[in-house]
């Protein structure tokens, strides 16, 4: 059983696509408290659901609520050049600020600029795709979004790779 920190959009994809219920089956899920907040509907077909996300799987403890101090993320904000703070949401900043804290997770996002600050942290091995994931996991299906593939979750470690080279604040 791994464990595993999930951003808001790869949790409302996977309950879009029937996955959510099968992946806490196997392992142990974790989700920032300003993600969990983010969590409130999903389009199942062309149908609007409400996903009632805190009270059917924090509640009932099928994924743990962690959180971020606000020195944590501050600190974690003070990694990154002005430019490349404003790119990241408070999801996304208060997950990575947990992932530093707590080492035996692994982040798994689709948000570009989030997986672009995995390498400026150090933590790139700490990441990894939803498909990668799903793969681990024996839940692939084909037909995922072009942002859950293993291609574009290292397209932009790539990119956070450069970045480090040549912008990182000293």
């Amino acid at each position: 059983m791994k464990l595993w920190l999930l951003d808001a959009d790869i949790l409302i994809d996977f309950l879009s696509r029937d996955l959510l219920d099968k992946l806490v089956e196997k392992h142990e899920i974790y989700a920032a408290s300003s993600v969990i907040d983010e969590v409130r509907y999903f389009k199942r077909n062309i149908e609007k659901i409400d996903a009632r996300f805190r009270e059917r799987y924090v509640q009932t403890g099928l994924i743990k609520e962690v959180s971020a101090t606000a020195e944590e993320a501050s600190c974690l904000l003070n990694h990154f050049t002005n430019d490349f703070k404003f790119t990241i949401h408070a999801g996304e900043i208060e997950s990575l600020a947990v992932l530093i804290r707590q080492t035996e997770l692994i982040f798994c996002t689709c948000d570009a600029a989030a997986i672009r600050t995995l390498p400026l942290l150090d933590l790139t091995e700490r990441g990894i795709s939803a498909e990668k994931l799903l793969r681990q996991s024996g839940l692939y299906k084909p037909g995922l979004k072009e942002r859950h593939t293993e291609e574009y979750f290292k397209s932009n470690i790539s990119i956070g790779r450069e970045y480090k080279i040549y912008n990182l604040k000293s």
